[in-house]
């Protein structure tokens, strides 16, 4: 035993002293240093309480973002929605805009059960805003068929509701132009020949010109008639795109397609 401590001994300069925790040389941390002081106090004391009140609090939201945060993201870090939701409990608009540069995909449902990150916000105004001027669709659903506005018009405040209806300006005639040059089937039913058909057919799915004359998009509509959108194809549920028109009161639609007969 003896010559094992002298050999232990043998491994440490002569003037070497062992330092406390207190003297290790902290890591940059976003956290300030009192804060883990204050946290370390609470649990000698044994105040789990505090401590878990610490632990749960607001992380100097008001703070900018240090680029250094960005690190592991710019590395491959897998972004997931579960660090916007968090972004959004603090009102972190700058985490969520560099969340967005790195590639995160802001209309990705939460799980099969829940909408996108839009649906946790809608408490809230003012991040509701940040997140449909980035895109967030209200329509976007989940394999259940919910959706941010669904959830919105369950429990938002009327303010919240109003502008996620407020019509956006879109480059879906654009983005159909593309679409079509590259050989999208513009008379294809949605979901067909896919397995996801059996979840949906009894929705009423329909064809590109069904959706378009529900949704009331008459510009749309007429681009769909141009591009040689077929109005005898019938939906799941036995109907033209001219008839959930009229099932609609889509009376602009309505008309739209009559003319193109």
């Amino acid at each position: 035993m003896q010559m094992l401590l002298r050999n232990i001994k043998a491994l440490f300069p002569q003037n070497y002293y062992p330092i406390s925790p207190s003297e290790y040389r902290r890591l940059p941390t976003p956290t300030p240093p009192a804060t883990f002081e204050k946290m370390k106090a609470l649990c000698v004391r044994g105040d789990v309480q505090g401590f878990r009140e610490i632990l749960n609090s607001t992380v100097s939201s008001s703070e900018p973002l240090d680029i250094r945060d960005l690190e592991l993201l710019h590395r491959g870090l897998p972004m997931t929605p579960f660090y916007a939701l968090e972004a959004i409990k603090v009102k972190g608009k700058d985490a969520l805009k560099a969340f967005l540069e790195c590639g995160w995909d802001i209309n990705q449902p939460l799980s099969e059960l829940k909408p996108p990150v839009l649906g946790c916000a809608i408490s809230d105004e003012e991040m509701t805003a940040l997140l449909l001027d980035h895109g967030a669709d209200p329509n976007r659903r989940c394999l259940i068929d919910l959706t941010p506005l669904s959830l919105a018009v369950e429990s938002a405040p009327i303010s919240v509701i109003h502008r996620m209806l407020i019509d956006r300006p879109t480059d879906a005639i654009e983005v159909l132009g593309l679409l079509i040059e590259k050989g999208a089937p513009i008379n294809s039913a949605m979901y067909e020949d896919y397995p996801s058909w059996a979840l949906f057919f009894f929705t009423g799915v329909g064809t590109l010109l069904h959706k378009a004359a529900e949704l009331n998009k008459v510009d749309v509509v007429c681009y769909l008639i141009s591009q040689g959108a077929d109005q005898s194809i019938r939906d799941a549920n036995g109907r033209t795109a001219i008839e959930c028109a009229r099932r609609l009161n889509q009376g602009e639609v309505v008309k739209a397609l009559e003319k193109a007969k």
